[in-house]
């Protein structure tokens, strides 16, 4: 498998007709671009992932902001790397900010081991998937009574007298019951086995692949699924006796289907593991803000208690969410966290940078917020850059409602970072 390295929101060019990388992107080979060109052009899957377009009549296709793997057809691989200017490899950030995606099984990843940054991202996310079959067949496989209906020279169960006159009116020497028995062979078993017989095909890795034959000898008395969309949803109405299987299933429901959260699912044959940095910054900063927020009475993600329309056809409408509520004794401040590049260098008022690239749709949404929270501090809050290193000058709202905007710093400590902005906060 030929991987490529890309970074998110930039372009990509062929290497037959642009040999120099445009600024901050990258070229590839011409078959891996014309691949990449068929996929953002005929596949559904594609969209709001990549757009094509042509500057100086040469062909882009840029990468929006969107991190993770995807396959093309043609068997080579991208990998799309959140672009942070003070790191040249982001790779191993990567992987420790997927950590705390919320709804997916990467708190698994272990990021510490040495090896976790030098191999591909596909190898990476193989291996967490095996670390959680290995839990499970080292507890042993669940087991659970399924009904069987069957026809038997002997009395076994439950006799069924009209299958009986229909099944073996010429066969007396058989009986007609049904009866419960004792097995492995159920949804979510038959799930792991298919993910670890396609991971055996697609993985290079020797250590992946004696990893994946064990487990699979584990598992021989299990067939594959003949239906992973029908034994997926069977899965998913699970009851609590598989409980314990909900991140090996989860990590197998996403390799299985090529699919990570937010992303649509094509008709073509590719694999698109890819997750909207948006989403993984909101979700790392509100991990923090949960584990090192110093002597809060209460922190809430994603609230939605309060509406914007208090009231309309006797029901309230437009649900709020702010990324972060926090509440202690009398104060409470609105967190929301945008995945965009803010210029802090002195505004100039003849260009864009007037409003430092903050834009206005951000500034309504965190006013409506501090409205409807009664809250009088109001934060946005944006990756650090070069130029963004210190909280740009307090905007007043009005006499009341004030809107910081603050930098985050992801190659820092979290808890650092965290207190931070907690010392910040608490000083006004």
């Amino acid at each position: 498998m030929r991987i490529f390295f890309i970074f998110e929101n930039r372009l990509v060019g062929n290497a037959l007709h642009s040999p120099e990388p445009p600024m901050g992107g990258a070229v590839v080979p011409d078959s891996v671009f014309r691949a990449l060109r068929q996929f953002v052009m005929d596949d559904e899957e594609a969209e709001g992932l990549f757009t094509f377009t042509v500057q100086k009549g040469r062909e882009y296709i840029r990468a929006h902001n969107y991190v993770g793997l995807l396959t093309l057809p043609d068997g080579s691989c991208l990998e799309i790397l959140p672009k942070i200017e003070q790191l040249s490899d982001t790779r191993p950030l990567l992987l420790s900010m997927l950590r705390h995606l919320r709804h997916s099984p990467f708190r698994t990843l272990r990021t510490a081991h040495s090896r976790a940054v030098r191999i591909p991202l596909w190898e990476v996310f193989i291996a967490a998937f095996l670390d959680a079959v290995d839990g499970l067949a080292q507890q042993g496989l669940q087991r659970t009574y399924v009904s069987v209906q069957s026809n038997e020279r002997f009395w076994k169960g439950k006799f069924q007298a009209t299958r009986q006159q229909r099944e073996n009116a010429w066969h007396a020497e058989r009986l007609a019951v049904v009866y419960d028995t004792l097995t492995a062979n159920v949804p979510p078993n038959r799930i792991l086995k298919t993910a670890l017989s396609y991971v055996h095909e697609k993985t290079t890795q020797q250590a992946n692949k004696r990893r994946i034959h064990h487990l699979l000898s584990v598992l021989e008395e299990v067939p594959v699924s003949d239906a992973v969309r029908v034994d997926l949803l069977a899965v998913r109405r699970s009851n609590r006796l598989f409980s314990r299987y909900e991140t090996a299933l989860c990590w197998a429901e996403m390799l299985l289907l090529g699919q990570g959260p937010g992303v649509k699912k094509g008709p073509k044959e590719s694999i698109a593991l890819l997750f909207p940095m948006e989403r993984v910054f909101e979700d790392y900063v509100a991990h923090g803000i949960r584990m090192y927020w110093p002597n809060a009475d209460e922190i809430n993600v994603q609230e939605s208690s309060t509406h914007l329309v208090d009231e309309h056809v006797g029901v309230p409408r437009f649900k709020l969410r702010p990324d972060v509520v926090i509440r202690h004794q009398d104060r409470t401040f609105v967190m929301d966290t945008k995945w965009k590049q803010v210029n802090g260098l002195s505004p100039d008022s003849s260009s864009r940078t007037a409003s430092y690239g903050i834009e206005q749709a951000d500034m309504y949404q965190v006013y409506a917020y501090g409205k409807k929270y009664a809250a009088n501090d109001l934060f946005l809050i944006y990756p650090a850059n070069p130029t963004f290193r210190e909280p740009l000058a307090v905007f007043a709202y009005d006499a009341t409602t004030r809107l910081h905007v603050v930098p985050f710093d992801v190659t820092n400590s979290l808890a650092n970072e965290v207190e931070k902005l907690a010392l910040y906060a608490l000083s006004f």
